[in-house]
């Protein structure tokens, strides 16, 4: 068949429909790969768009990504008492205020205060966000994040990106206040755990909202919550269906009616909850961890009218194996994945651990498989 462009791939792997070959979808946080994409060195002035040619030379969709301009890690203080660390592609929080239950409760009513007022006025709230260096989070309101994303958008050369994920609420409280405060203070104060969980979502749909016409450049749209460990659900099933449930469906729900093909990411083994997060509406499911027993096979086979995303490995695989490892690693997906339904890439992102080779033995497969030519040179019989 003819030679599809990035968005038609993606639209159709998802669908599952014919296809010249399966989309390739990932981030690109590694520096030394964006110079070797690109043959150039990066700099203050130049990363931006650096990171959007590289981007475009090996992605058919890609995720949010951070621009490298500042490669110098940075720990600073916010209003609220919170130290984070900042490096160029992510960042932690290495200190927090709030020591105690009455501590926390105290913080997140004043958070809620605060979510409320930003939803009204469509700004940027700082109290609503993880802190991982996502798309827009050091925009000031809803509108600059569009111009932000219509910027970059505009340098991929027919990659796609996703606009900024939509988060409901958990991983942002257990990041900002820590796992156990944030569940102890769930426990002593629920109604004051709950009306902050029920802002945060109403944050993302108000922010869904503003954004709504980024679907003309990008189709699918992603939710990420954080539901499961390796070895199974982070919480008990009832907790996740009266309380984590309702705002998932309310954020799968705006989505769908801003006309995306939604793309559900959570880390882990999340068989318990698939049937059910299926029939809220999503379309794609990511990300496919062998390391939590997701493998590609047993997906298509129990769900084969849904689309999966993200099968190899990049903790371990990416990041330590061989090339032929993940050569190996990538042709047993393809076979797995029956050629059809599969947005190919790491299982997260490529980040600095990874080496340029490594990488770029994954990426080659992936989009040259389908040559009879390359496939019989490279595929290991």
């Amino acid at each position: 068949m003819d030679t599809l462009t990035s968005r038609e791939r993606v639209l159709r792997t998802v669908n599952g429909e014919e296809v010249d070959r399966l989309a390739v979808y990932d981030i690109i946080h590694n520096a030394d790969l964006i110079e070797y994409l690109t043959n150039d060195k990066i700099t203050p002035n130049n990363a931006e768009d650096l990171t959007c040619k590289a981007v475009s030379k090996v992605l058919d969709v890609v995720r949010h990504f951070c621009i490298p301009s500042d490669l110098e890690e940075k720990t600073y203080k916010d209003e609220d008492g919170f130290i984070y660390r900042r490096a160029w592609w992510t960042c932690d929080i290495v200190e927090r205020p709030n020591k105690t239950v009455p501590q926390t409760r105290d913080l997140m009513k004043k958070d809620t205060e605060k979510i409320r007022q930003a939803i009204k006025k469509g700004e940027v709230c700082w109290q609503a966000l993880e802190h991982l260096e996502l798309l827009g989070e050091h925009c000031k309101t809803f509108e600059e994040i569009k111009e932000l994303y219509l910027r970059i958008a505009n340098k991929l050369e027919g990659t796609i990106m996703l606009p900024p994920e939509s988060l409901p609420g958990m991983y942002t409280m257990n990041n900002r206040y820590g796992f156990e405060m944030s569940i102890y203070t769930y426990q002593d104060y629920p109604e004051d755990f709950l009306e902050l969980y029920r802002a945060l979502g109403d944050y993302e749909v108000a922010r869904i909202h503003a954004l709504a016409d980024l679907v003309e450049w990008c189709p699918i749209a992603m939710l990420s919550a954080e539901t499961a460990h390796n070895t199974g659900l982070m919480f008990s099933p009832e907790f996740i269906k009266e309380v984590k449930y309702p705002n998932i469906k309310k954020i799968i729900d705006a989505l769908k009616s801003c006309g995306y093909k939604v793309m559900f990411h959570s880390d882990g083994n999340k068989w318990a909850i698939l049937d059910d997060i299926i029939s809220f509406g999503a379309d794609i499911i990511e990300p496919c961890e062998t390391m939590a027993t997701m493998e590609v096979k047993t997906l298509r086979k129990m769900y084969p009218d849904t689309a999966f995303a993200s099968p190899i490995d990049c903790q371990v695989l990416l990041a330590h194996g061989s090339k032929e490892e993940i050569a190996a690693a990538c042709w047993q997906v393809l076979e797995d994945c029956e050629g059809k339904m599969l947005l190919t890439g790491s299982t997260s992102e490529i980040h600095p651990e990874i080496s340029v080779e490594n990488a770029m033995t994954m990426y080659k497969i992936f989009r040259n498989y389908h040559d009879p030519a390359f496939a019989a040179a490279h595929k290991k019989k």
